[in-house]
């Protein structure tokens, strides 16, 4: 059984945070990583559609992978707090999913567990 995860790498949300800026005015949108307990990288999905105010996740085109613990977006507006949308996919897939938010910041993401509960990540260095 998997650990269940309690933190990120300093490195790998430094490059969320770039990935989503350098996507901004169209949402960046990955699947998260994790090797004990701790999310390490991201996995770009083939044919992942990025829109303004959406972004589609190609979920059939996910490999088999036991490390992939859930999934990162972006908020174009600012906001990131989990749209009505963003709860069902949380609810429907994974266990821990990080929101970004303009202007894509150290303090401007939170996570959230499967419910869409803000959920305490530690940043490691």
């Amino acid at each position: 059984m998997p650990k269940k995860v309690y933190a990120i790498r300093g490195k790998t949300l430094e490059m969320i945070l770039a990935a989503s800026r350098d996507t901004y005015p169209r949402e960046f949108a990955a699947i998260l990583r994790a090797e004990q307990g701790v999310i390490e990288e991201i996995l770009l999905l083939p044919g992942t559609i990025s829109g303004d105010v959406h972004a589609i996740f190609q979920l059939h085109m996910l490999p088999i992978d036991l490390s992939v613990v859930g999934t990162i977006h972006s908020h174009p507006s600012g906001t990131y707090s989990p749209s009505d949308a963003d709860r069902q996919l949380f609810s429907h897939f994974g266990r821990i999913h990080i929101i970004t938010g303009y202007p894509y910041a150290l303090d401007t993401w939170r996570a959230y567990d499967h419910y869409g509960e803000p959920f305490r990540l530690e940043v490691l260095p």
